[in-house]
């Protein structure tokens, strides 16, 4: 499709106002500019009643630790020993979708920091939970196996140790933004922006006020001056 026709698409899809917003945020993306909301679940108490996501016979979700994660290293997409290694002894969790022995997908779950460029982290603030490096394998798509994650994953927020998610979406990203609808009480609550300019290389991270106010920050990864929250 040309430039006109995936234009005309956007339109359809999220109407002019969205098209043209996302041709702007696109462009300036392409100088090095990434602008992104902080979305907070909203009211997760309401939504922890779904039903268990029934799968296929075979499928099974479940917490795994490190030794469970290890042997697939190198066999599955972004599963390096260094990455396994460090989330593991940070504490993060991971979350696995499996048809017998074989891993067919994963998510993890951090309540500290998690990485979003070779030079930048984010910051979770203390009582939330941040899900990251969600994959599941093509051939075993649309078999509710991220819904099953997801489910287990508000299992997490029954505890006191988070009891919500937060999340960082770019503001043009309007397939994500737009996904589904949702009921008022269900929907995520925004709580400012995110986002890093690059100069000569390098990113420059920025945060809004209320993101600050949150706790959700955009950091340096090689700042030695950089917050770290801890339980």
């Amino acid at each position: 499709m040309g430039k006109i026709a995936n234009f005309n698409a956007r339109r359809r899809d999220w109407g002019l106002e969205r098209a043209l917003y996302w041709e702007l945020m696109h462009a300036i993306s392409k100088l090095g500019i990434r602008l992104h909301y902080v979305n907070v679940e909203s009211n997760v108490r309401e939504i922890l009643g779904e039903d268990e996501p029934i799968l296929a016979v075979g499928y099974e979700t479940r917490f795994v630790g490190h030794a469970e994660v290890l042997p697939h290293v190198g066999r599955v997409p972004d599963l390096d020993r260094e990455f396994v290694d460090t989330v593991f002894a940070r504490g993060d969790v991971c979350i696995a979708n499996f048809r017998g022995d074989e891993l067919v997908g994963f998510a993890f779950v951090t309540y500290t920091r998690a990485r979003v460029s070779d030079q930048l982290d984010v910051l979770i603030p203390k009582g939330f939970q941040y899900v990251y490096k969600g994959w599941t394998h093509p051939d075993h798509r649309r078999g509710h196996l991220t819904a099953a994650r997801v489910y287990l994953r508000h299992q997490l927020l029954r505890s006191d140790h988070a009891q919500r998610s937060v999340s960082y979406v770019e503001t043009h990203n309007y397939a994500s933004l737009l996904h589904s609808y949702r009921r008022p009480v269900e929907r995520s609550l925004r709580m400012g922006f995110c986002g890093w300019i690059t100069l000569f290389g390098r990113q420059i991270p920025f945060n809004s006020p209320a993101a600050r106010w949150l706790g959700f920050e955009m950091v340096r990864r090689d700042d030695d001056g950089r917050r770290q929250y801890t339980y």
